[in-house]
């Protein structure tokens, strides 16, 4: 029998387990979120190791985090940048106004269930040190019990459940390494009421302004000027004018003539016979 594979599979495995060791022992997730009462998240995911781990072996430290990396589940997608301090090494990932459906990874999940906001993190080792147990399965018990994990979540509401530390809208959660995780992080906080159809009518066209309401003023003004000016032309019409229409060059009263006796002006009366 050739036990010159054997012994180099066994030297193998103890090496990786040596390994898993020192990689999560170093190895942090760091969350953030804050939730909006539009449904929508903000805040960072940050998953480091230190330098001196990932680059035994003579790697680079970018070789050794993408190794370490395959060893997480999914997180939920956004802007991810490279980050790196002077003992530290990772992926920061940014979240702005990304929507509550995206938080719904393997390794997070925050869902709105009517008026009541669900976040979750599973602790669960099967999730975790996946490519380290492809030579022995209890690393897995070993990654997750070895990882330490910093979150954070702020609703909008007011909290109802959780298994971590309340501070206001805030629920955080602190579990170091070589400590016994709890099967998930879970917290449960109230949801604003969801806007009304027509609140979401008007932010669909990008303006949110009651143009309709202004127009219909508009046309109401425009009537009752129009009501206001007929009136108007027609008292004018109407309006009686004292001693009747003034003609040009037509005296407004009886004629008069002077008096031949005394000078004095008189009425002229009809010609005629007296």
């Amino acid at each position: 029998m050739n036990s010159g594979p054997i012994r180099g599979r066994a030297l193998r495995v103890a090496a990786c387990l040596v390994l898993v060791a020192a990689l999560t022992g170093c190895m942090q997730l760091n969350l953030g979120l804050t939730v909006t009462a539009d449904d929508t998240v903000d805040g960072q995911l940050l998953l480091t190791a230190q330098k001196t781990v990932l680059t035994s072996g003579n790697r680079t430290v970018e070789a050794g985090f993408a190794e370490l990396r395959q060893n997480i589940p999914a997180l939920p997608a956004g802007e991810e940048t490279r980050y790196e301090d002077g003992k530290l090494f990772g992926s920061q990932i940014t979240y702005r106004n990304v929507p509550l459906r995206d938080f719904n990874s393997e390794s997070v999940r925050l869902v709105r269930e009517d008026d009541l906001y669900r976040f979750t993190l599973p602790l669960d080792p099967k999730k975790y040190g996946g490519k380290v147990a492809e030579q022995n399965p209890q690393n897995q018990q070993a990654f997750m019990r070895l990882m330490s994990f910093e979150i954070s979540v702020t609703f909008p509401g007011r909290v109802l459940d959780t298994n971590g530390t309340v501070n206001g809208r805030s629920v955080s959660w602190q579990v170091g390494s070589n400590q016994e995780k709890p099967t998930e992080l879970r917290a449960l906080a109230e949801a604003p009421p969801r806007p009304s159809a027509s609140a979401a009518a008007s932010r669909d066209d990008g303006s949110g302004f009651p143009w309709l309401l202004v127009a219909g003023a508009a046309v109401l003004l425009l009537l009752v000027a129009a009501v206001v000016v007929l009136l108007l032309r027609r008292q004018r019409r109407t309006a009686p004018v004292a001693g009747g229409p003034v003609v040009p060059g037509q005296a407004t009263g009886p004629a008069t003539a002077p008096d031949p006796t005394t000078g004095n002006p008189t009425a002229a009366g009809p010609s005629g016979p007296a």
